[in-house]
Parts: structure tokens; sequence; C-alpha cells
């Protein structure tokens, strides 16, 4: 599968420095970051999560900006962001003390600094004017979701060799990454042409494209998704009585299901029109979304969950695909960091909504307006003439 993509050796080096940087970032944020500030530098649960914020907020903000310099200066922007998280790691690592504010301006610094990371691979390895984009799209996530899903599962097996050996340990692979970046000779794509994010923001936002069909569908997409985030630990505990070791192994299949079809998925794009697999993708995660409310037997909620994760494989590489039309391929490091950063709008709404609707109705609300916007998306990219409003590249 992966030889039909062409990949040289620098696209492989690059997916394996996403992999490797979402590795440790999850690992540290997501597990490693909440136990070792409680347990060890004895700060409150609020200031953990307020460091968790932090990082993932200030990389949301800075994703147009740093997609500019990507695209003015190349590989230097990605060096600089590295070592700016590898500083911000070690000086959490050297000051073994409460400071509150300290650990906060470093956990967004981190953020910063991870910025650039996932635009430099997604506009290398997956550039706009491929024509097998869609596969290599599919090849991306999945480094991404490996590495976003194994740090904070695998983290947990290094943990009882001490706090202070794991954080040694995610120093060192950060270390690699920035090793990884700084030696191996390659050259980013770079363009002269100065266009800032605020004019490639107003350019994008006069292309009807992007009023009436992205911009939409990426607050409503990510949106769906990440109602269900405060939900799932309730739903799959209270609801359904599982184990957290139970519901683990749910997340895993789900995450598995969707690693192992990304690429394949990412193949058929190329062949087959968007309408097909974005109608199909929205449609059929709504419909097995649906049914989880139906039953309470594990072994259909498994089949469900890698069914789910799957339907999600088709949306992932179809939806990138749809959005890489309208980023001009000369600046598509600004392109994709105004559309993540408008992404992650989305995600910022979606949990507020689904633990108001969990809270005031049941967990069983939110899981169904999760599948009722999926749905709706799946019908308006069927019926929607979206073929005929492709942006022209310029």
């Amino acid at each position: 599968m992966l030889k039909s993509l062409n990949l040289t050796g620098l696209d492989y080096i690059l997916v394996l420095l996403l992999l490797l940087t979402e590795f440790t970032r999850s690992a540290f944020f997501l597990t490693f970051w909440p136990l070792y500030a409680v347990n060890f530098l004895h700060l409150s649960v609020v200031t953990a999560g307020v460091v968790v914020s932090a990082h993932y907020l200030s990389e949301t903000l800075v994703k147009g900006a740093v997609g500019y310099q990507l695209d003015r200066r190349g590989r230097p922007v990605l060096i600089v962001g590295l070592i700016i998280s590898f500083l911000s790691l070690i000086s959490i690592y050297l000051l073994n003390v409460k400071h509150e504010l300290f650990m906060v301006l470093s956990g967004g610094l981190f953020g910063l600094g991870f910025a650039p990371v996932w635009l430099a691979v997604m506009s290398q390895v997956a550039p706009i004017d491929r024509p097998d984009r869609a596969g290599r799209i599919g090849l991306v996530f999945s480094a991404w979701l490996i590495g976003a899903g194994a740090g904070p599962v695998g983290i947990n097996f290094i943990l009882p060799i001490g706090f202070r050996p794991t954080f040694q340990i995610l120093i060192l692979l950060w270390l690699t990454a920035v090793l990884l970046v700084i030696f191996i000779p390659f050259r980013t794509k770079t363009t002269s042409t100065k266009v800032s994010p605020v004019e490639q923001f107003k350019k994008l936002a006069r292309n009807p494209m992007v009023v009436k069909v992205l911009l939409p569908g990426m607050f409503l997409q990510t949106m769906a998704a990440s109602l269900l985030l405060p939900v799932l630990p309730i739903y799959a505990t209270k609801v359904l009585g599982l184990a957290s070791q139970q519901y683990g192994l749910l997340l895993t299949a789900g995450g598995a299901a969707t690693v192992l079809f990304l690429v394949p998925m990412g193949r058929l794009v190329d062949r087959l029109p968007l309408r097909v697999m974005l109608t199909g993708g929205f449609l059929l995660s709504a419909i097995f979304l649906a049914a989880f409310p139906l039953t309470k037997n594990l072994t259909y909620i498994i089949i469900l969950v890698l069914l789910v994760g799957g339907s999600y494989a088709m949306v992932l590489p179809a939806w990138n695909s749809l959005l890489a039309r309208a980023i001009p391929a000369e600046h598509q490091a600004t392109g994709w960091g105004i559309f993540t950063t408008l992404e992650g709008l989305g995600i910022a709404t979606g949990p507020t909504l689904g633990g108001v609707i969990s809270g005031y109705i049941h967990p069983v609300g939110t899981i169904y307006l999760s599948a009722i916007i999926l749905g709706g998306m799946g019908i308006f990219y069927l019926f929607y003439p979206f073929d005929q409003l492709s942006c022209p590249q310029e």
C-alpha cells in the first residue's frame, strides 16, 4: 500500500518526525504532566489543567502565523520551533518547585514550538498539487493518530521507574526529533511572495467554496466529535457499566480501526468522487454512532466502535482533500494553519455544549446530537454542488 504512494526518504523522515513528536507531546501533557504536577510538584489539579489548556490554546492560536513563516522561510522555522519546545521541557524539568505561572508559560511555549510540526509535514508529504495527495493525507493522519494514541498509553509502562527518569526519557525523545531535523539534509519549499495570514484569510473568505462549504463544515465536524469528549467516560462507566480497562479497550479499538483504514481510504479518495467518500463517511458515522444507545452488549459495542472508526477514516482524507482545493499552492502552510485554527474553535465549543446537554438532559442526548450533526453533513454533501466551487490555485 505504501509503495503505491511513491514516498521519498524525506517523506518517511517527516512522517517519523510527526509520529515521534506527537507521541512525546501526548504522553507528556495527557498522562505524565497531570500526575507529575500533582504527585511530584504538589501543584493543584486546576493548575495542571491550565498548563495543558495553555499548551493546546497557544498552538491553535499561532498556527496561521507560523504557517506564514513556514511558507517564507522553510525548515529554520521548524528547527526553531522544536528547539523552543525542547527548552520549555528542560525548564520544567529543572525548575523542580511550585511556580504556577512559570509552568503555564512553559506549557504555552511548548505549544508555540510544536505549531509548525504538523503544518510542515502536511505541506511537504501531502502537497496539494499531487494527484495522490488523499492517500498521503491518510498516511500523515495515521502517524498523527498512532503518536497521539500510543503516547498517553505507552508512558504508563515507563512511569513505574519513577517520575524523574520518565521525564528524562521524554526529553531524550524530543531531543531525537530536534537532531533528526537538524542533521538530516533536506530543504522545504518556500515562497518569496509576501501574503500575510490576514490577507490570506481575506482571500479565502472571498471564495464561495470556503464560506458556504468549508467554514461551516470545519466547525460542525470538529464540534460533533468534541461534543463526546466529556460524555464518553461517563456514558461508558455509568450507563454501560464498563470498567476503566474496558473503556480503554474501546478507545484503543476505535483508534486502531481508524489508523488501519486511513491509508486504504485515502487511496479510494484518489480514485472515487469526493462526494461519495464524504457522504458515505458522514452518514455511516452518524448511523453507527446513533446505534450506541440501542445496546449494552459489550460485543456489539466493540463492533460499533470499530465501524465508527472505519467510517471516520473515510471522512479524514476526503475532508482534507476538499480543504486542499481552497489552499493556494504557494501558501500551503499558511492555508493549513488558518484552517486548523478555525477547526480549533469547534473543538473548544463541543465539550462545553456536550457537558451541558449531558448534565441537564442525559449523556444519550449528546450522542444523538453528534449523530444528527454528522448525518446532516452527509446529506448536505450528497446534494450540494461543491464540485463546482473549487478554488483556482494561484
